[in-house]
């Protein structure tokens, strides 16, 4: 399928309930984690849902309390408990509409998922894991009369909706909060009314969405959210999913369902990332929708002709796209111009969007996309000096945005790609294991291609720089920490370094570098061992990270040895824990640090011009880390040139 007909599919109307949708798209909801502390709604998301989604068909509003208390699940949780909640709200759904796109809510209790101190509320007091090791919550069982204040809860939550101008309502029941605990045995262990055989554990979602339909006015859609399966053990399959919606349809009160998968404890089937690939709850998706609903399709959607697929396929009535609006706001844009190539693409990389948002309770945030979390600059600096140039020193992720950033700004920018253009992204995606990446660094390449930014196809030295220049930006990255007796891991990837013709491969380092090499050598043949004194593959990376990469080593047969320090003697073995390893060649991916001898360099001569570094330049990090450090660096670069011009 070509981009022209996957727009085409893509544009065709579509009648979800009462309501009319001027395409198939939907902009699917993903937790900003932006609220007050009170859960209120901010201009903030005003501005957020004008620019993400746009284009959309249906821009469905984030998970969205349905109470002050335990239906609260983590800082920043929007709500929408009161009459003030919804109209805090009313300006975001004036705002989505604003533009033709049509405005949904989703509304939702946390269930044993509430990460905030407090007393969280499920089927049973069945942990979520994760949270029960970390901070040691355990929910209690709710009581019957509970459950009926929490029906009333989602009811009152859609009447509130509908005033507040959305005119799609979404009940979440999926991905492991309090409505899908009750439909999985696995976390429902009742004995009641509520508990046991399929019929009576759906028995409160039957409720909630005659509760809400009830509540709603005739013109508002009502659809549900489902996970096909929690892919707990002795959890829900797709079997029992099945017999839920025929119950749903037969209530003549839902007008689709939105068909997910897993819950936070199998969060690898909820938010598939770039090691998962994506498909298997389109399949669902597909086999759902002959059972008489419209579905829903999501998960790990991120490119037109994927998407237009599961239309033309029949696996899908609307498709939804959550992480791929934030990398790209104008998705829908480009993807219904058949302009498929100038879309930002999504690395799902769950960093910015899930990890750092739910560990370290950041609002949400794109590894690509610097601008949805930039925060705005202080005031006008003027536009750029395109009489001398910025030199920009480093062609990595950081470097590329900078420059990037820096022409927009007006500035001429010159680019020193040192030979190398993405820097280690481009190592990344020559390995063989993130072929997420690759559509990024293509993205990257023609964007530079297309922009003002002159390439000098060689490596910065300060002997060359000359007078005339204004301002530079160190971003040549870091360098690998040495490990005497070892091969840096990136001359073996690079080629310069053979792999042996007999003996294993040991490589020391559990990290990002060591997991990419060791299973990059084993695609290429190698017998692979990888050696790391954590407890796990990827120990400081994406929680999704380890277990998934965990899996990929295992199914290229590379065998790990973790938990133990291993030390290269004079005798080119390695031991560990007193044991000796014998090998063909043993490589180090013991971390890298910054290179400070350029900085340096171009500091002595600057003569008064701004010298800024970014990215592994200054401090080794993730992706993540150096497209904002880049996106940081440029804006901090202009201001700083647009200030010593008015000192002028």
């Amino acid at each position: 399928m070509d981009p022209a007909e996957a727009a085409a599919l893509l544009a065709e109307p579509y009648r979800l309930g009462p309501v009319t949708l001027r395409s198939r798209i939907v902009k699917a909801p993903t937790s900003t984690g932006a609220a007050d502390a009170g859960g209120y709604a901010q201009p903030w998301h005003r501005d957020h849902y004008a620019r993400v989604g746009r284009g959309s068909a249906l821009t469905i509003v984030e998970f969205t309390a349905i109470d002050d208390g335990a239906a609260l699940g983590f800082p920043g949780h929007l709500g929408i408990a009161s009459d003030d909640h919804a109209a805090a709200l009313a300006p975001v759904a004036e705002r989505i509409r604003a533009d033709g796109r049509v405005a949904g809510l989703q509304i939702a209790h946390a269930g044993r998922q509430r990460t905030l101190p407090g007393e969280a509320l499920a089927a049973s007091a069945v942990p979520w894991p994760a949270i029960e090791r970390r901070l040691g919550l355990r929910p209690r069982a709710i009581t019957v009369d509970e459950i009926a204040a929490v029906v009333d809860g989602f009811g009152r939550a859609a009447g509130r909706a509908a005033r507040a101008g959305f005119q799609v309502v979404e009940i979440q029941a999926a991905n492991g909060y309090l409505l899908a605990g009750f439909l999985s045995p696995h976390t429902n262990r009742r004995d009641d009314d509520y508990g046991g055989d399929p019929a009576r554990r759906r028995r409160v979602l039957l409720e909630v969405v005659a509760r809400c339909r009830a509540a709603l006015p005739a013109e508002v859609a009502l659809t549900v959210r489902l996970s096909d399966r929690d892919h707990e053990p002795g959890g829900q399959d797709l079997a029992e999913t099945a017999e839920l919606v025929a119950a749903l349809a037969a209530t003549g009160q839902v007008d689709a369902v939105h068909v997910s998968s897993g819950n936070h404890a199998t969060r690898v089937r909820q938010v598939p990332p770039a090691a998962v690939p994506p498909g298997a709850v389109w399949r669902s998706a597909r086999t759902l929708r002959g059972i008489g609903l419209p579905t829903i399709a999501c998960g790990g959607l991120t490119e037109p002709v994927q998407a237009a697929t599961l239309l033309r396929d029949g696996t899908a009535d609307l498709v939804a796209l959550g992480r791929a609006f934030l990398a790209d706001p104008d998705w829908a844009d480009k993807a219904l111009a058949g302009a498929a190539e100038r879309i930002r693409p999504c690395v799902r990389g769950n960093d910015g969007c899930h990890a750092r948002a739910a560990l370290i309770a950041r609002p949400v945030a794109c590894t690509v996309n610097p601008s949805l979390s930039l925060p705005p600059a202080a005031g006008s600096s003027g536009p750029g000096r395109p009489d001398a140039p910025v030199i920009v020193a480093g062609a990595g992720p950081a470097g590329l945005e900078a420059a990037h950033r820096l022409a927009e700004h007006g500035h001429r920018v010159r680019l020193y790609t040192g030979g190398r253009l993405g820097g280690t992204l481009r190592d990344a995606v020559d390995s063989g294991v993130h072929d997420s990446f690759a559509p990024y660094l293509r993205w990257l390449t023609d964007r530079l291609a297309a922009s003002a930014v002159e390439l000098a196809d060689a490596p910065l030295h300060p002997r060359d720089l000359g007078g005339g220049w204004v301002g530079l930006l160190v971003a040549t990255g870091g360098v690998a920490r040495s490990l005497p007796g070892a091969v840096p891991a990136l001359d073996v990837l690079r080629g310069r370094v053979p792999l042996p013709a007999d003996g294993p491969v040991l490589v020391i380092g559990a990290g990002r570098t060591g997991t990419s090499t060791a299973a990059a050598l084993a695609r290429r043949g190698a017998d692979v061992t990888l050696l790391g004194d954590t407890t796990q593959v990827l120990d400081d990376e994406p929680p999704d990270d380890p277990p998934t990469w965990t899996d990929l080593l295992a199914s290229v047969g590379v065998r790990t040895v973790l938990g133990h320090r291993a030390r290269v003697t004079e005798d080119q073995e390695v031991q560990v824990d007193g044991t000796v390893l014998r090998a063909g060649l043993i490589v180090a991916a013991v971390g890298r640090e910054p290179d400070h001898d350029l900085y340096e360099a171009v500091a002595e001569v600057a003569a008064g011009r701004p010298v800024l570094r970014c990215g592994d330049a200054l401090r080794p990090g993730r992706l993540h880390d150096a497209v904002h450090a880049g996106a940081r660096a440029a804006r901090t670069l202009h201001e700083a040139l647009a200030f010593r011009q008015v000192a002028r």
